[in-house]
């Protein structure tokens, strides 16, 4: 498939901090489906007590699922929302740092204990972004 653009307006802006205990994603997910955010970008910072990440086995077209259940600080975090099955997903990849400064990281999945974050979400206006089925790469792709 050829190189592909859009063009997006910015549109609501949107900050907050996450639940003790709630799981990143879903809670991201489901603010967005309560505001009907169908496009936008997302920044967290922040820590968490267990972590969930994986990372896509390009040539077998499946994710190598892994985690961390002990605390982590958010060093790094970049993410948006698009429509996937009629519903705001959120596709983030990020890096999380140990006592040690090691880091891991991956593709997100849920299952993320939140300790303390800080979210900020841009809406993307004027472009539909809907996840659909590549049958080049195996993902989701817009």
């Amino acid at each position: 498939m050829p190189t592909r653009f859009w063009e997006a307006t910015a549109g609501r802006a949107f900050v907050g901090r996450l639940a003790t205990g709630s799981d990143l994603v879903e809670e991201i997910e489901r603010y967005c489906a309560e505001q009907s955010v169908l496009g936008a970008w997302v920044t967290v910072i922040g820590a968490v007590r267990r972590a969930r990440y994986a990372y896509y086995e390009q040539e077998e077209h499946r994710y190598l699922e892994m985690g961390s259940d002990t605390h982590h600080e958010i060093t790094g975090f970049v993410g948006n929302i698009s429509l996937r099955e009629n519903k705001p997903y959120l596709h983030a990849h990020a890096t999380f740092a140990d006592a040690s400064g090691a880091t891991v990281g991956g593709h997100l999945l849920r299952g993320i204990e939140v300790f303390a974050a800080e979210v900020t979400i841009r809406e993307m206006a004027d472009v539909s972004l809907v996840r659909q089925h590549d049958e080049e790469t195996g993902l989701a792709l817009w």
